[in-house]
């Protein structure tokens, strides 16, 4: 990559419908001048703090101001092993906070964090935050969850399906704080294509959210639209957590709504490693920008995805994303939300003219909206009434 290529970021953060604080935080710091992007590059970041009280929320945010800051000010270093000391002197600031203090103990976060270099992506990795990449209809986790159930799972004890039956899904293996050293994960430097998309978020929006649907709006929308739509989809699977998603796309938009081209979905066949045909967004872009060749660090057949998917636009998801938005409208007409119910049958009849006309595109949009305009609803109405069980 190069200091002038178009990077798109966005981020949003929401307590959900269960919670009464955000303990999660984000970081998003570009490189101030070339020389700190040929050293350092960009970092992207979320930690999701755990404590009672304010204790997590501090600690998600000790982690996203000094990580950053530690890891650009370093002098010496691969930006490998700047990161990794950036993580081990932030768990030892937020550990030594947590014994000082009584009401501190139990102070902790998970913190990932994506760095945008110029001979690639690296991932620095503790806890169950997640980093994505979709990439031409596929989307590919790049971090391992820190998690009692990922670690039975990897030691053979337990199959993935008798995990997610007997395992409690919030028991975390890793974070930074409760203990004096940390082991932090490195994934990477991984090789970078133009319109590639990647996405980092906390268990609020992975738990209740599948990766195609992550998958799906992520490499079909703008980064601040699907921010809308993922924060809003998660609020409507109940918002039992704390959601935060951050977004970093390689290479500049173009709206399809507005190209002259056919609506089309992603490839879904494409391996791992990211080979195969060029979509038709990699076609346009490319009309707009030529890609440059970024040399690999890793061989496509050394890349390792520890979980990947096809996450095309079909008719199941939209199905069941349509079943969605029906149930909670209907929620929202017994109890009173405040909704604006002229915009919703605007898109109501906008979903079912492109469905008529097989736009699978605008479809989804029309659904996004939807779901975001009724995830607006459902949280002023929470705060409204003050109902904590809100769907």
């Amino acid at each position: 990559m190069n200091w002038d290529d178009i990077i798109i970021d966005a981020a949003a953060s929401d307590t959900g419908l269960r919670r009464s604080n955000n303990q999660d935080s984000y970081a998003a710091v570009r490189a101030p001048n070339k020389e700190v992007w040929r050293s350092r590059g960009h970092v992207f970041m979320v930690a999701d703090g755990m404590g009672a009280h304010a204790v997590g929320e501090l600690a998600s945010k000790m982690a996203c101001d000094l990580i950053p800051h530690n890891y650009i000010k370093a002098k010496v270093g691969t930006p490998s092993e700047a990161i990794v000391k950036a993580f081990h002197e932030v768990n030892a600031l937020i550990h030594s906070r947590a014994a000082a203090n009584r009401d501190f103990q139990g102070m902790g976060t998970t913190c990932t964090s994506l760095l945008v270099l110029p001979d690639g992506v690296l991932v620095a990795h503790v806890g169950d935050s997640r980093v994505y990449r979709v990439r031409s209809g596929r989307i590919d986790q790049l971090s391992f969850d820190h998690s009692l159930v990922w670690e039975l799972v990897r030691r053979n004890h337990l199959t993935s399906e008798q995990a997610k039956l007997s395992v409690p899904k919030n028991v975390i293996t890793r974070s930074l704080g409760p203990e004096p050293t940390i082991e932090v994960d490195l994934e990477g430097p991984l090789a970078v294509e133009l319109a590639d998309v990647f996405l980092l978020c906390s268990d609020g929006l992975s738990e209740p959210v599948t990766d195609l649907e992550i998958g799906a709006f992520a490499g079909n929308f703008h980064p601040r639209n699907t921010c809308r739509y993922l924060v809003s989809l998660a609020n409507l699977r109940g918002g039992l957590d704390n959601i935060t998603v951050l977004i970093v796309r390689i290479g500049p938009w173009v709206d399809p709504d507005s190209a002259e081209s056919s609506h089309q979905d992603l490839a879904a066949s494409r391996p791992c490693n990211g080979r195969g045909a060029p979509s038709w967004r990699d076609r346009l872009v490319g009309m707009f920008k030529s890609p440059k060749k970024v040399p690999a660090t890793l061989t496509p057949e050394e890349e390792h995805c520890y979980r990947s998917s096809a996450c095309p636009i079909e008719e199941t998801l939209i199905d069941q994303l349509s079943d969605l938005t029906d149930r909670v409208r209907e929620t929202a007409i017994e109890q009173a939300w405040s909704v604006d119910w002229t915009e919703l049958v605007d898109h109501r009849r906008k979903l079912a003219e492109s469905r008529a006309a097989h736009h699978d595109w605008l479809t989804l949009r029309e659904l996004g909206e939807i779901i975001a305009l009724l995830g607006q609803a459902a949280r002023y109405y929470r705060k409204r009434s003050g109902a904590t069980n809100v769907l």
